[in-house]
């Protein structure tokens, strides 16, 4: 994540992003959704929802195509898979609701497609810290920018 003073209509704005520089300057400018939010005074992160739509529909797309999801859905056999931000201690037990990204419908070993749900109840910054899952979904986030980009 990156912190980067902006101007917003003749405002200076500090905002969070996960775009790189040249990734920036391939996309001539910051769209809505690679803004993860914006900082208050005070420091605090307010979420921008384009953002957290943005993330969970990557995460819809991106994360059944995943070799440790498909192996986890194997072994799982039947229900629902939950996704949990890799933000959370591994040795954390019962799982924080605030760190449950979603889940995801499994029938026979395999991830029903179109099947997720986002947890409306997801922080993007918590206790745990901010969402690890840009980690995994960034990359994917980007090209799916660029692929809208017109021309």
């Amino acid at each position: 994540m990156r912190i980067l003073n902006i101007q917003h209509d003749g405002e200076p704005r500090r905002i969070a992003t996960y775009l790189e520089v040249e990734e920036v300057e391939k996309l001539q400018g910051i769209p809505p959704q690679a803004v993860i939010g914006v900082l208050d005074g005070s420091g605090s992160l307010q979420v921008n929802a384009l953002f957290r739509e943005f993330l969970h529909e990557t995460i819809g797309l991106v994360a059944p195509l995943d070799l440790d999801m498909q192996s986890a859905a194997k072994a799982h056999r039947d229900g629902r898979l939950v996704y949990v931000d890799s933000r959370v201690p591994e040795d954390l037990h019962p799982v924080p609701n605030e760190d449950i990204l979603g889940w995801f419908q499994v029938r026979a070993g395999r991830i029903i497609e179109g099947s997720y749900l986002s947890n409306p109840d997801h922080a993007i910054e918590g206790a745990n810290g901010v969402t690890a899952a840009l980690g995994g979904m960034r990359l994917a986030m980007v090209n799916a920018l660029v692929s809208r980009q017109p021309g």
